[in-house]
């Protein structure tokens, strides 16, 4: 299988025994239980994925219904705080995967709610379009047409890096000295930067299924299909978000 300068990939095949088989293990204590850790499945993604995205949805669903969007702006911070953490130093949590889809929900909530005001139906249209890419990235991944390698994914990863410099940069201009980058205005630059920027995190979902794959294939423990869903969801929110500015740009032409 193909190596990555991805960290986030790299670290996890190598840290906290990822990739060793598992088996029984004992621990210590007054009662000298012993606990056995199994090796990771399919059914344990699957299952684990679902819970994530599950509580991603209801976040976002509540965040709307309760008028939570007040809560947007650390709930983003959060989110990008967990995101990296975990991306940087991975391990198996199920508390931190919960709780960035649960912070990320409210962003994804309050963004829909603020695009679909403005252009009304916009948000249903990126759900489906997100769902698409996801489903299409699966199929392409399952039948091996598009395959996972290191030079595409240190593309990704150097896009993904120059686009939050990017963003950062037009913020800065913005609020330092009142400039406008043109990649928020609905223009050429600003549909173009959309467009490179789902080109990558539709990469990154192969990227996540080849995560998974290792996993399946080394015995890992089964508590890393956490990491895997924490992937997968790091993803779609990334997706949902470019696909929903992209859509309402194209609404202004």
């Amino acid at each position: 299988m193909p190596t990555t300068s991805n960290p986030a990939i790299r670290n996890l095949l190598t840290l906290d025994g990822a990739v060793a088989p598992v088996g029984p293990s004992t621990t210590g204590g007054a009662a000298g239980a012993t606990t056995t850790d199994r090796p990771i499945t399919l059914d344990d993604i699957v299952i684990k994925t679902l819970v994530v995205f599950g509580v991603l949805t209801a976040s976002a669903f509540l965040t709307v219904f309760l008028e939570l969007g007040f809560l947007a702006l650390p709930a983003l911070l959060a989110g990008l705080g967990i995101g990296i953490y975990l991306a940087f130093r991975p391990r198996p949590s199920a508390a931190l995967a919960l709780l960035y889809a649960a912070a990320q929900g409210v962003v994804l909530g309050e963004a829909t709610q603020f695009f679909d005001a403005l252009q009304p139906g916009v948000g249903t249209q990126a759900v489906i379009g997100t769902g698409c890419i996801f489903a299409g990235a699966l199929a392409a991944y399952h039948t091996r047409v598009v395959r996972v390698s290191a030079k595409a994914t240190r593309w990704a990863v150097g896009t993904a890096c120059g686009l939050v410099v990017l963003f950062l940069a037009d913020l800065l201009a913005s609020w330092v000295f009142g400039a406008d980058l043109g990649l928020q205005d609905g223009g050429v630059p600003a549909i173009a930067v959309s467009v490179v920027a789902i080109a990558a995190a539709s990469y990154f979902f192969l990227v996540e299924f080849e995560t998974a794959n290792r996993f399946l294939q080394s015995g890992a423990s089964h508590r890393w299909a956490w990491y895997v869903a924490f992937g997968l969801a790091m993803t779609l929110v990334w997706l949902y978000l470019e696909i929903l500015r992209l859509l309402s740009y194209l609404r202004w032409w």
